[in-house]
C-alpha cells in the first residue's frame, strides 16, 4: 500500500494566531513605557510637587468696613529649582459665600496671619498693620528654595469685604505654578473666616473646619 505523507502548513492556525497578539504585546509594552515617561519627566507634575500654601489653624476675623481686606499666603518651597506662579484660588466650600479675589501681590514681608485691612499704593496694596510692602505681582514670580525654618515667602491676595451682615470663608488654597517645563496643582489647607459682625465668626470658622 503507497505510504501518505502530511505536508504541516509553514503557517499553522496556532502560530498565525501568535504573530500577531505577540506584537500586539509588545506595542502595549512599548505604550505603557512611554506613559510612564511621559508622566514622570512629561509636562504634567504628579501631586502638588515641591510648593506648599498651607496653613494648618482656623482663623477668623471681624471687619466692619465696606474696603478690601488681604491676607497672607506663605510660599514654601522644597525644591532646589525655581517655581514660577501661574494661579491662585481661595476655594470655599461651605454653605457661606467663598472670597472674591481682587488681585495677587508679592510682599517684602508680612509674618502675620488671619486678614487684614487692605491700602491701596502706587504699586498695588499693603496689609494694613501688618508690615512689608508690595514687591510686585504674584502671577509669574519665581520663587527659590525656601529656608525650612521660616514663615515663607510672603504672597498675599486682596479681596472684598463680606457683605453687610454676612461672612466669607475659605477652605483651601490651590496654587497652580510650574517648574521647568513640568506644571503642577498644589491644593493646601488654607482655614479662614471673615465677617462683617464679631457675633459671626464662630459659626463660620465651625463651618471652615467642618468642610476641611
Amino acid at each position: 500500500m503507497a505510504s501518505s505523507s502530511i505536508d504541516y502548513p509553514k503557517d499553522s492556525s496556532v502560530s498565525a494566531w501568535y504573530r500577531p497578539k505577540r506584537r500586539v504585546i509588545i506595542f502595549l509594552a512599548v505604550g505603557l513605557l512611554a506613559i510612564g515617561a511621559f508622566l514622570l519627566w512629561g509636562p504634567i507634575g504628579l501631586g502638588n510637587g515641591p510648593l506648599s500654601a498651607a496653613v494648618y489653624a482656623t482663623q477668623g476675623w471681624a471687619y466692619s468696613g465696606r474696603g478690601p481686606v488681604g491676607l497672607v499666603i506663605p510660599i514654601h518651597n522644597s525644591g532646589d529649582a525655581l517655581a514660577v506662579i501661574d494661579g491662585v484660588d481661595l476655594m470655599g466650600g461651605t454653605h457661606y459665600p467663598g472670597p472674591h479675589v481682587i488681585r495677587l501681590e508679592v510682599m517684602t514681608s508680612g509674618n502675620c496671619g488671619s486678614a487684614w485691612p487692605a491700602r491701596q499704593t502706587k504699586r498695588g496694596f499693603a496689609l494694613v498693620g501688618c508690615g512689608g510692602t508690595d514687591a510686585g505681582p504674584l502671577i509669574g514670580h519665581a520663587f527659590g528654595r525656601t529656608n525650612p525654618d521660616s514663615f515663607g515667602f510672603s504672597a498675599a491676595a486682596e479681596v472684598t469685604a463680606p457683605r453687610l451682615g454676612g461672612c466669607w470663608v475659605m477652605t483651601k488654597v490651590v496654587v497652580h505654578y510650574h517648574v521647568g517645563i513640568r506644571h503642577y496643582s498644589a491644593t493646601d489647607p488654607f482655614q479662614l473666616a471673615v465677617c462683617a459682625n464679631s457675633g459671626q465668626v464662630d459659626a463660620a470658622m465651625n463651618a471652615a473646619e467642618a468642610a476641611g
